[in-house]
C-alpha cells in the first residue's frame, strides 16, 4: 500500500514537472516575439568593471569568501587559482558549491581538465557541459548568494592582467532568480530557456534581440567586438551606416585583414584596432540609452549554436562610466 501511494506520488509529480517545462518553453516563445526595447528596466544596485584590473581578482575571491548560501559558476575557461581557491574553500565551509564547464574549448582542448579534476577531489559538484544542445557553452556568469556577475571574460590571470574585458555586477533580485535557474538547467543537461527583457540568450533569441538593439539606434552606435565573422550581423551594421548612423566599432588587431572588417571600412564604418591590450571585449552601446555586455562574438556559431548569454543596461551611471573607457579607446 505504501509502495504503491509513492509510485503514484512519482507519477504525478512526474506530469506536474513536465506541465511546468512545457509552459515555461511556451511562456520563453511568446516572450521573445514580444520583445521590445523599450520594455528593458533600470537593474537594481549594479557596477561596471574593466580589465585590466588585477585588484578585480581580489573583490571577486573576497566575495566568493563571504559567500554563505551558494557559488555557481558556468564558464567556458576556467584555469585562474586565486579564485579555484577561494571556490575550494567555501565548499569547506558548506557553502552550495556548483561549476559548469566546457569539456573541449575552440583550441584549448584540456585546458579545463586539471580544475575539473581538482573539484572533483574536493566533493565539488561539476559538470561538463552539455556536448548534445551546444556546439561550445562560451557563457561566462557568476552567482554568489544574491550578487550575479555576467561578463564578457574567461576566468583567466590574463583576463584581469592583459585583456580589454567587462564585467558587470549586480544585485537585482529578479536577474539573479532567473541566473540561478538558467544555471540549474544548464547543470542538469536540460534544453530549457529562461527569459527576461534585460536577459539576451543563446543559442533560439540572441540574434533577434541583438538585431533589435541595432535597429533601436537613432544616432549613434559604439561597439566592443574581437570580430566580425556573421554576414548577417556585418549587413545589418551597413545598413545602419547608409541611414547615417555614426557607428564607432573596437576590434582586435588579428582582425585587421579579415573580409568582414574589410567592408566595414569600404562602407565607411569607423574601425579602431586595439593595439594596447588583447581585446577580448564583446559590448554594445546603442545611443547612450542602452548597454548591452555578454559573451557572444559576431559569428554564426555563437549566435545560433553556443550556449552564450548578455544583459541589456539602461542604468546611466553604467552607461557614463562605460562612455568614459570607450572613448579614452577609440583613438583615431
Amino acid at each position: 500500500m505504501i509502495v504503491s501511494y509513492f509510485k503514484a506520488w512519482d507519477y504525478y509529480e512526474n506530469i506536474k514537472e513536465k506541465k511546468e517545462l512545457k509552459n515555461q518553453i511556451e511562456y520563453v516563445e511568446k516572450s521573445i516575439l514580444n520583445f521590445d526595447i523599450s520594455k528593458i528596466e533600470e537593474l537594481e544596485d549594479v557596477e561596471l568593471y574593466y580589465t585590466p584590473y588585477t585588484d578585480l581578482i581580489d573583490k571577486i575571491t573576497e566575495k566568493i569568501d563571504k559567500s554563505e548560501d551558494k557559488v555557481y559558476i558556468e564558464v567556458y575557461m576556467f584555469t585562474e587559482k586565486r579564485i579555484k581557491n577561494s571556490v575550494i574553500n567555501a565548499k569547506k565551509r558548506w557553502v552550495d558549491v556548483k561549476v559548469i564547464l566546457e569539456k573541449d574549448p575552440y583550441m584549448a582542448y584540456s585546458i579545463n581538465d586539471k580544475f575539473f579534476d581538482e573539484f572533483i577531489k574536493n566533493n565539488i559538484e561539476v559538470v561538463w557541459s552539455d556536448p548534445g544542445d551546444y556546439s561550445f557553452n562560451h557563457s561566462k556568469f557568476m552567482i554568489i548568494d544574491e550578487l550575479s556577475i555576467i561578463s564578457t571574460w574567461n576566468l583567466s590571470y590574463s583576463t584581469f592582467t592583459k585583456n580589454r574585458d567587462f564585467f558587470v555586477f549586480t544585485n537585482d533580485k529578479k536577474i539573479n532568480e532567473k541566473l540561478v535557474k538558467l544555471f540549474n538547467y544548464d547543470y542538469a543537461w536540460e534544453k530549457i530557456d529562461i527569459y527576461s527583457e534585460n536577459i539576451v540568450l543563446s543559442p533560439n533569441y540572441s540574434r533577434f534581440k541583438i538585431e533589435k538593439l541595432i535597429d533601436s539606434a537613432e544616432k549613434e552606435l559604439k561597439i566592443y567586438i574581437q570580430y566580425f565573422a556573421d554576414e548577417e550581423i556585418t549587413k545589418k551594421i551597413i545598413e545602419r551606416k547608409k541611414e547615417w548612423i555614426d557607428i564607432k566599432i573596437i576590434l582586435a588587431e588579428t582582425a585587421k585583414d579579415d573580409d568582414e572588417t574589410k567592408r566595414l571600412i569600404e562602407n565607411w564604418v569607423e574601425v579602431y584596432f586595439m593595439e594596447k591590450y588583447k581585446m577580448h571585449s564583446k559590448v554594445i552601446l546603442a545611443d547612450e540609452k542602452t548597454l548591452f555586455v555578454w559573451s557572444v562574438n559576431f559569428s554564426e556559431n555563437s549566435f545560433d549554436r553556443n550556449r552564450e548569454l548578455g544583459l541589456l543596461i539602461k542604468n546611466k551611471s553604467t552607461i557614463d562610466k562605460f562612455l568614459n573607457i570607450f572613448n579614452k579607446d577609440f583613438i583615431k
